[in-house]
């Protein structure tokens, strides 16, 4: 591994030493991260590698939104009003079906669920499930998947467990607690918690920095947006913040947390939130966690140079940096196929990749 700096200050010390996000003047008395203590900081990777030669998957993409992959199903999140979700098999690529609605009914969404966001898909005596939050109404679905795919019909239901609407994040946990993330204090800042098989919520002193961290009334919320998802077993949640430079990796239970900082200063949000909003430039676009290891899609210059994909373990040590020949702003994995999908939102390409000599070369697989 070269130049990997693994360094453990605390907040107060980087409030003295660090120089201003993109050399502006800090026109407040405090500095503002959104981190844990410990900071691990992250110049170079062990391993790049650069990818191309990519092909065009044999789907219908029109009007695709975003994508997800479970096992040898291709989710395709779309914008059409019926038909939310497209599915096909991998690696052939046949239609499975098109299922959920745009609506108000009881078996309908008011905004599609995205594949990618605020669900969990898992397997239940051999059937794919997918428990699907529904942003508007509060509720969780369970979409069978398998039966719906069987039966050419929609099987869908709504659980007992009620949850505020308009969360900005859902990650399932398991089936007796669920993680969120709501706004709080006048829009200034976010509380993360859980939340009970009883409905209860459940603190979690160990995110106390994050969920203190503020800005001045007034200012754009946004600034603090992430986007939070766990690894397959649980144990592992990854919150990658869209407009800074930093990644927060922790366990539900509060074993393990630590801050990964691509590069060597933090961005102060105190002097983001006194730019002009149209400068934002968004850092990540994209997380995506598996059994063992978890990515990034990172931009080191909005649409100027094409981003990379960067791979850590669920320890937070950097594994790969993978350079794309392409703009995205997301990917999976097949790893039946060893593939690697990529989806850029602002064009519509949908792209994939065979990396099997990469994630053999940097030793990860499916566990």
């Amino acid at each position: 591994m070269k130049n990997y700096k693994n360094i453990s200050l605390t907040i107060l010390f980087f409030a003295f030493v660090l120089l201003p996000f993109l050399g502006c003047e800090n026109t407040s008395d405090e500095q503002i991260y959104m981190t844990f203590d410990k900071v691990d900081y992250v110049i170079d990777f062990p391993n790049t590698f650069k990818l191309s030669e990519s092909k065009t998957p044999q789907v219908d993409i029109v009007g695709l939104s975003d994508f997800t992959i479970f096992d040898s199903l291709l989710i395709l999140g779309t914008k059409k009003s019926d038909g939310l979700w497209d599915l096909y098999s991998l690696p052939d690529y046949q239609p499975l079906g098109s299922f959920l609605k745009r609506g108000d009914g009881p078996e309908e969404f008011m905004q599609g669920p995205g594949a990618s966001m605020k669900n969990k898909i898992v397997k239940e005596s051999g059937q794919i499930i997918a428990y699907i939050y529904d942003f508007e109404k509060g509720s969780i679905k369970r979409f069978n998947i398998s039966e719906s795919i069987k039966s050419k019909e929609l099987h869908l239901s709504t659980m007992e467990k009620i949850l505020p609407p308009f969360l900005f994040d859902f990650v399932m946990l398991d089936s007796a607690e669920i993680f969120i993330r709501e706004i709080g204090d006048f829009d200034t800042h976010q509380i993360r918690f859980i939340v009970n098989e009883n409905n209860k919520k459940i603190e979690m002193p160990f995110l106390e920095k994050l969920n203190e961290t503020a800005i001045s009334k007034g200012k754009n919320i946004n600034i603090l947006s992430t986007i939070i998802k766990s690894s397959p077993l649980g144990n592992r949640l990854v919150e990658m913040p869209v407009f800074l430079n930093y990644i927060n990796l922790y366990s539900p239970n509060g074993e393990f947390y630590k801050t990964i900082c691509v590069g060597d200063k933090l961005f102060d949000i105190s002097v983001v939130q006194e730019q002009e909003e149209w400068s934002w430039a968004s850092h990540f676009s994209n997380v995506s966690v598996f059994d063992g290891f978890f990515g990034v899609v990172y931009h080191e210059e909005k649409r100027k140079k094409s981003p990379s994909i960067l791979l850590f373990d669920l320890e937070g040590s950097p594994l790969a940096e993978l350079e794309l020949e392409n703009h995205i702003t997301s990917f999976d994995i097949d790893f039946n196929s060893m593939e690697l999908y990529t989806f850029d939102s602002e064009n519509d390409k949908f792209l994939k990749y065979n990396i099997q000599n990469v994630l053999s070369e940097i030793g990860l697989s499916k566990l």
